[in-house]
């Protein structure tokens, strides 16, 4: 028994220990401690902020969705697999934002100036269209946004 007790804790535990740490993170926003990648602004507003992980697991972090797109746009070096937004009717939270929808305009209030609201519903967004006055747009609209 202790024979086998001693296997376990030399060869199986490092092994299990070895695989839990290659476990790629969940994508999250640190606010108050994380930084733009783009801008180098520290990331405060919960209501908004983004996420783009490539496919080795790598993070880049947002203060918001329009310095996301930008990032996007300049370097077309990086292969993002998921493509994340705060949705702004429950902070914190992302959502995937190629299937989002998205106010532009009016009142939306982003860190960076450039309007641009998450819901992960078009039903979110259109609750909030009233008070934001913002233009409800899709993804595709989204990158072609001048910001």
């Amino acid at each position: 028994m202790k024979q086998l007790l001693y296997r376990f804790w030399v060869y199986l535990l490092p092994l299990c220990l070895l695989l839990a740490a290659c476990q790629p993170e969940e994508p999250g926003i640190a606010y108050g401690k994380d930084m733009c990648h783009l801008c180098k602004m520290t990331i405060m507003d919960t209501k908004f902020g983004a996420v783009l992980v490539n496919d080795k697991g790598k993070q880049l972090k947002f203060d918001s969705g329009e310095c996301m797109v930008n990032y996007l746009k300049t370097d077309p070096e990086f292969k993002a697999e998921r493509i994340m937004m705060i949705n702004y009717t429950r902070p914190a939270t992302l959502i995937d934002a190629t299937h989002g929808f998205f106010l532009h305009g009016g009142e939306v209030r982003s860190p960076m100036g450039g309007q641009l609201a998450a819901f992960e519903t078009r039903q979110e967004a259109e609750q909030l269209q009233q008070q934001l006055r913002g233009d409800l747009v899709l993804w595709a609209d989204v990158l072609q946004i001048a910001f």
